[in-house]
């Protein structure tokens, strides 16, 4: 009998404190979880793994690339990616620039009660029978 892997999930978050956290509490949602500081990185993981179901990203971050724009790139190189977006700093989120609307939003701090609420509006719960990928 094939054993069933769980949904992979790739976080992007550029603060060092609140990404161990997201991988945490991610991982203890069942979910396998990969991880990136900056927009460069999940790019180079996206293409890296292609078992990578769920993009989960902060918006702001330094540099030339924004959590937008990321999804964006990301979803050029795998249409099918599922993203869910977070951010601290609502006042400075550039909504419209992008006319970008790839997936739900979770405000920070969060919670895993919302984590899980926004996760299993876009993905089947790890360990559901639809949430599961058999492997060989």
């Amino acid at each position: 009998m094939a054993r069933a892997t769980p949904p992979v999930v790739l976080v992007v978050d550029d603060d060092p404190d609140v990404l161990p956290i997201a991988v945490a509490v991610l991982t203890g949602m069942g979910y396998s979880v990969l991880e990136a500081s900056n927009p460069a990185d999940a790019l180079d993981t996206i293409r890296a793994h292609p078992e990578i179901v769920l993009l989960f990203t902060d918006i702001v971050m330094p540099g030339d690339m924004d959590g937008f724009e990321l999804a964006h790139e990301a979803k050029q190189l795998r249409p099918e990616l599922r993203v869910v977006y977070t951010s601290g700093y609502m006042g400075t989120v550039p909504w419209g620039r992008h006319g970008v609307g790839y997936g739900p939003f979770v405000q920070k701090p969060w919670r895993q009660a919302q984590l899980v609420q926004v996760f299993s509006s876009v993905l089947p719960p790890p360990g559901s029978p639809s949430g599961q990928q058999p492997t060989c």
